[in-house]
């Protein structure tokens, strides 16, 4: 004998608001991971100053290593500073 059951699923507003948030949170998260970014920008994504992410900088050669210099200007990508922030 084989016996199925079938559920009916009902969201409510508030319920499908969360997931429509967390969908867009999601997506700038991957749009973000390829951004390039200058000095300032680095220090706010790791959450500290620039004069502190200068100092790693110059201190980590980890640092050193995924920096993308076009142009003269030093630049990271948020993908690579997360990398370095987990090995940290």
């Amino acid at each position: 004998m084989i016996v199925t059951a079938t559920y009916e699923h009902k969201l409510s507003d508030t319920d499908i608001d969360r997931i429509a948030e967390r969908v867009v949170r999601k997506l700038k998260q991957d749009e973000n991971q390829h951004k390039l970014l200058n000095i300032t920008e680095s220090a706010q994504y790791c959450g500290v100053s620039p004069q502190t992410f200068w100092r790693w900088r110059k201190r980590n050669k980890n640092l050193q290593d995924i920096e993308l210099t076009t142009g003269g200007v030093v630049q990271f990508r948020a993908e690579d500073l997360d990398k370095f922030l987990e090995s940290k």
